[in-house]
């Protein structure tokens, strides 16, 4: 019975899929105070009680060498806390770093020697595939994060792309704003502050799902891409597609947002608005009618295919904005990962492979670089990158074209806010907010008060604090109850 309270069910929490890890932790706590409150009080242990069992126990330690023993566990326990608790005294790092390591050995140097071997820049990597492909879909990270949008910016302003590519399809913006952008795309301001007002209006009108969209990497492509058509004649000047569901805010309700939140199948919606207008270049005779689609996380996971190169019957290819892309464009398609964080555990972000990648690009020098993942071993490691999705024995190759490395985790940065973002806009916010729900509402009331202090707001992407809680944090204070019922068994027991 020990055995399986004490060993079974915390092997089996630990070694669990989705929210398991937050369980072991409370379960662990809640059973050891349970068990140091019961004996305080009874005197005997709680399994004594449950199964008739009575411990007798005969004295043959000297107590001298009973208190060095205590004395020697303690500072044992102590030290053990102090290496746990040791990440707090460099916050940037126990914000942005996952905690330990993952350690150097020949499996991190194997991958590593593959990085070094094989890997090619970044930007030509993406118009490699160009070279196979029509579309490129590149799988966001987060959406705050921002240095992703400076890789995708280098590659928006390569004349290989302007030349043979031309076209962007995007996640953010709705279908319903795309006469907006069109005519922004090819309009000449006459300053940056009235390119900004400008920008600034496309932005907060364009999103479908969210009153406002307050990431700053998004704002900042709609002017490079507006900037860059400046000096492009027409035939080269860049397209950019929204591809989200349609949206009214002006006449939006809460009941018919509620409505559009349940009925619209969006993953479909974009994937029909990108094969329509790729195939309507075609038919048109159009000269760049390839593209790069951005899509966000899972939207931009692929279609999996079971061992006879079929469609899987599987959650990606009924919900996956890409899985229907390749499904409806065979051979036309291909994805591209960039290296993130794991959404396995939901929002305790965790590093992909337990941070083996990450190591081993650290001991590259941490490259900027591409590769395809068939034939590589990252290709080859069990697919952990979202919830549930560890059992059902996909591969990175399998979910994946392709992989690229641009800054590591501790470089990402989260910026939010923009020029004009609440100019003349408090009001048709505040509305916006209230359609989704009373609390979001609220909690916008007290972002317009930040925002209005600060418009722009950038810091390190705050990836690990709540997993370096958990890990080092949490197990600290596991050790620091043990060493505590510990002490309280040995006090109890000194004074019979």
């Amino acid at each position: 019975f020990k055995s399986v309270i004490f060993v079974l069910i915390p092997v089996y929490l630990f070694s669990g899929d989705s929210f398991h890890l937050i369980f072991a932790v409370a379960y662990i706590f809640v059973l050891l105070l349970i068990t140091a409150a019961y004996y305080l009080f009874s005197k005997r242990a709680w399994w004594d009680l449950l199964s008739g069992t009575k411990l007798i126990q005969f004295r043959t330690t000297n107590q001298s060498i009973r208190s060095v023993s205590m004395t020697s566990l303690t500072i044992v326990l102590i030290l053990t806390i102090s290496i746990g608790v040791y990440p707090l005294t460099n916050f940037q790092q126990f914000r942005t770093s996952f905690l330990p390591k993952y350690p150097v050995n020949s499996e991190t140097k194997r991958f590593a020697d593959f990085i070094d071997t094989h890997a090619q820049d970044p930007v030509d990597y993406i118009f490699n595939l160009f070279e196979k492909y029509d579309l490129v879909v590149l799988s966001e990270r987060l959406h705050p994060e921002y240095t992703q949008y400076e890789f995708i910016s280098s590659i928006i302003r390569d004349k290989r792309f302007v030349d043979k590519i031309g076209n962007v399809y995007t996640e953010c913006g709705s279908i319903s704003s795309q006469g907006t952008l069109d005519t922004y795309l090819k309009t000449v301001f006459l300053n940056e502050d009235s390119l900004n007002k400008a920008t600034a209006f496309l932005q907060r009108n364009s999103n479908s799902i969210w009153p406002l969209w307050i990431n700053k990497n998004l704002f900042d492509l709609l002017k490079l891409a507006n900037q860059l058509n400046i000096n492009l004649v027409d035939s080269l000047k860049i397209n950019w597609y929204f591809t989200d569901i349609p949206v009214k805010w002006e006449i939006m309700t809460s009941t018919s947002y509620n409505r559009q939140e349940q009925g619209s199948l969006r993953d479909k919606v974009m994937a029909t608005h990108v094969i329509d207008t790729y195939r309507s270049k075609i038919l048109r005779n159009e000269r760049r009618t390839k593209g790069l689609v951005i899509m966000n996380f899972r939207h931009g996971y692929g279609l999996i295919k079971d061992r006879n190169g079929k469609k899987a019957n599987h959650f990606f290819n009924q919900s996956n904005t890409t899985a229907f892309l390749m499904d409806s464009l065979p051979d036309k398609v291909c994805n591209v990962m960039l290296n993130t964080v794991s959404l396995r555990y939901g929002f305790i972000l965790t590093p992909i492979q337990s941070g083996k990648w990450d190591m081993a690009f650290s001991l590259c020098g941490n490259p900027n670089v591409g590769f395809n993942f068939a034939n590589s071993p990252f290709g080859a490691d069990q697919f952990d990158g979202f919830v549930g999705n560890s059992s059902d024995k996909l591969r990175y190759e399998d979910v994946f074209t392709g992989f690229v490395f641009y800054k590591p985790l501790e470089q990402h940065l989260k910026k939010e806010g923009f020029p004009y973002m609440l100019y003349n806009f408090e009001d048709s916010l505040m509305r916006r907010a209230n359609c989704v729900s009373p609390s979001y509402a609220a909690s916008w009331k007290n972002m317009i008060a930040y925002y209005k202090q600060n418009e722009t707001h950038s810091e390190a992407f705050s990836y690990a604090v709540i997993y370096n809680l958990l890990v080092n944090i949490g197990f600290s204070l596991l050790v620091l109850l043990v060493l505590a019922i510990g002490l309280i068994f040995y006090w109890t027991d000194f004074k019979k």
